[in-house]
C-alpha cells in the first residue's frame, strides 16, 4: 500500500516527495504525478472549490496509480476527516487544530475510525478497547493511515 511505503520510508530517515492539488478536478494528474516520481499529493479542499464527489473522484484516480492521496481538510472537524477517508484517502491534513480538543476530535476520527462516544474516549483516555479482535482490527488499520 502506498501510505504504509511512505511511513515507512519517513521512519528510516529517507525523504518522500508531493505537492498540493488546487482547484482542478482532472483526474489526468494521477498519471502525471506517478510519472514524476511523487509519493503523494495533498487534495486542498481548505482553499478550493471541490465538492465532495469531485474530491472522491480524484482520491479514486490516484488510488489507481502510485501516489498517496491525503486530503487537507476545511476545518478540524471529524465528520470531514471521515468523509474523506471513506471515499479512500490514505491520509488527513487537518489545519488549525489550536486546542486540545480538536486534536483529539480528529485523531479519534481517523485513528479509531468508525468508534465514537464513550467506546471511543476509552480508547484515547484509558487505552480500553471494546474487545481483543476489536483492538487488533483498529491497530492495524491506523497503521495506515496519515494524520
Amino acid at each position: 500500500m502506498k501510505n504504509e511505503k511512505i511511513k515507512s520510508e519517513l521512519k528510516q530517515g529517507n525523504c518522500v516527495f508531493g505537492t498540493m492539488l488546487t482547484n482542478s478536478v482532472s483526474p489526468r494528474w494521477a498519471g502525471h504525478f506517478a510519472n514524476i516520481g511523487l509519493d503523494y499529493v495533498v487534495i486542498d479542499t481548505e482553499h478550493s472549490p471541490f465538492n465532495r464527489s469531485e474530491v472522491a473522484n480524484l482520491i479514486n484516480s490516484f488510488n489507481l496509480g502510485n501516489v498517496c492521496p491525503i486530503v487537507r481538510i476545511p476545518i478540524p472537524a471529524a465528520h470531514y476527516a471521515t468523509m474523506h477517508l471513506d471515499a479512500g484517502a490514505g491520509g488527513i491534513l487537518a489545519p488549525y487544530c489550536e486546542t486540545k480538543e480538536e486534536a483529539e476530535e480528529i485523531v479519534g476520527a481517523v485513528k479509531w475510525k468508525p468508534l465514537k462516544g464513550k467506546l471511543l474516549s476509552d480508547i484515547i483516555k484509558h487505552n480500553k478497547f471494546p474487545s481483543k479482535e476489536s483492538k487488533v482490527y483498529l491497530e492495524n488499520l491506523k497503521q495506515k493511515i496519515f494524520v
